[in-house]
C-alpha cells in the first residue's frame, strides 16, 4: 500500500500500549512517524493539580486552566510547526485548544481517536469543540458516533486499534515469570470515590473465595465496609508498568474487565491487552463487543451479563482448563489477524478519502 502522507504526528500518552498501537498504525501510512506525549514536558504536579481541577469553583478553575492550557499548547505548537507533519494523530484531546486545532487544519489533517466520552471529560472542557475541527474522528463506541451525528459531526467512524504485541504478548521463557503470583483471576485498575467505585468493587466482590488478587489505589478502601471480604484479596498500588503487568497477566487464567459507565456500547482495551498476553478476559457486556468486535464470526469472549453470575461463569472456565486456553488462543488470533496495524491503516486511507471527497 502506497504512504499517504510523508510526516505524521502522534498526541497520545506515552506509557499506555495504545500509543505504540497507533504509531504502528501510522508508520503504515506515512514515511516519518513520531509520538509526543506532551505530559513529559510539563510539570508533574502541574497535570496532578488540572486532574483535581473540576472540584474547583468556576472563577478558579478557570484562572487555572488558561495558564495550564496556554503553556501546553504554546509547546503542542512548537513541536507542530517543528516537525511539520502533513497528519496529527490526537488521543481523545491531549489539552488541545480550538485554536490550535485551527492551526493544525491549516496544513495538516487532523484525526481523533475517542478513548473517552467527548460529553463527560472533566479535564478538558474544550474535548467537544476540538472535534468539530477533525477530519475523522475514530470511535470504539457507536453510541458516541450517535452522539456526534446528531451535533451534525458525520466525519465519524467505529475503530478498534488492535493489540500491541510489543506490549502485551505470552511470556515463554518461564525464567522472566519467576517471582509472579500464579492467580486464577487478577483485576489491575484505579477505583473512585463516586458511584463508579462501588460498581468496581460490586463485580470485584463476585471474585471473593477465588485464587484472586486486586491490584489498585487506596480509593478501594473506601468501599470494603460494604465489601469486607472483598479487602482480604486487594493490594494497595501504584501504576503498574506495562512489562510488569503483562509477567503478571501471565501468571493469570481470567481478567475481568469491567464498564466505564461512561463507555455505553463500547468496551475497555483492557480485553486486548489480556489476550495479547493469553488470557482470558470476562467483559461486562457491552453492545459493540457482541454486534461489531467479532464481526459475524460465531467467535465470543465471555460476557457478564449479571453481576450476580459472574462467578459462575469464572468458575466454569476455571474448571474446563482447555476450553478456557483454546478460546483465548483463538480469540487472539482473530484479533491480531482482523485488526492489524495494515489493515487499521488501509481503513483510515479509505475514511479519509471518503470524507474528503476524493
Amino acid at each position: 500500500m502506497a504512504k499517504l502522507f510523508q510526516r505524521s504526528l502522534l498526541l497520545c500518552v506515552g506509557k499506555y500500549s495504545l500509543y505504540n498501537s497507533l504509531l504502528e498504525i501510522l508508520k503504515e501510512i506515512s514515511y516519518e512517524t513520531k509520538g509526543l506525549d506532551v505530559r513529559e514536558k510539563i510539570n508533574p504536579s502541574y497535570l496532578q493539580v488540572q486532574t483535581q481541577m473540576f472540584r474547583f469553583p468556576f472563577k478558579i478553575r478557570s484562572v487555572w486552566e488558561k495558564k495550564l492550557l496556554k503553556k501546553i499548547n504554546t509547546e503542542l505548537l512548537y513541536n507542530y510547526q517543528t516537525y511539520k507533519p502533513d497528519l496529527v494523530f490526537v488521543y481523545n484531546s491531549e489539552f488541545l485548544l480550538p485554536e490550535t486545532c485551527a492551526k493544525i487544519k491549516e496544513k495538516s489533517k487532523l484525526i481523533f481517536f475517542m478513548g473517552d466520552s467527548p460529553f463527560f471529560t472533566p479535564t478538558n472542557h474544550y474535548y467537544l469543540t476540538c472535534l468539530t475541527y477533525a477530519d475523522l474522528i475514530l470511535s470504539p463506541d457507536t453510541f458516541w458516533i450517535g452522539q456526534l451525528n446528531t451535533l451534525g459531526i458525520h466525519q465519524t467512524s467505529f475503530f478498534i486499534p488492535g493489540v500491541d504485541v510489543t506490549s502485551y504478548h505470552p511470556v515463554y521463557d518461564k525464567e522472566n515469570l519467576r517471582g509472579i503470583e500464579n492467580l486464577d483471576i487478577f483485576y489491575a485498575g484505579a477505583s473512585y470515590v463516586t458511584s463508579w467505585g462501588y460498581k468496581k468493587a460490586l463485580l470485584m466482590n463476585q471474585f471473593v473465595g477465588f485464587n484472586f488478587k486486586l491490584y489498585g489505589n487506596s480509593a478501594w478502601k473506601r468501599w470494603f465496609r460494604f465489601f469486607p471480604d472483598l479487602e482480604l484479596h486487594y493490594k494497595e498500588s501504584a501504576y503498574i508498568p506495562t512489562e510488569q503487568l503483562n509477567r503478571m497477566f501471565n501468571k493469570t487464567r481470567l481478567i475481568p474487565v469491567d464498564g466505564n459507565p461512561a463507555i455505553l456500547n463500547g468496551f475497555h482495551l483492557r480485553l486486548f491487552e489480556a489476550l495479547g498476553a493469553g488470557a482470558l478476559p470476562l467483559v461486562e457486556y457491552r453492545k459493540d463487543v457482541e454486534e461489531r468486535l467479532f464481526n459475524n464470526s460465531g467467535l465470543m469472549v465471555p460476557l457478564i451479563k449479571d453481576y450476580k453470575k459472574a462467578g459462575e461463569l469464572a468458575r466454569y472456565y476455571l474448571q474446563n482448563e482447555n476450553e478456557r486456553s483454546e478460546l483465548a488462543k483463538v480469540l487472539r488470533e482473530y484479533i491480531l489477524s482482523h485488526y492489524s496495524a495494515a489493515l487499521n491503516s488501509q481503513r483510515i486511507i479509505e475514511l479519509l478519502k471518503k470524507y474528503s471527497g476524493s
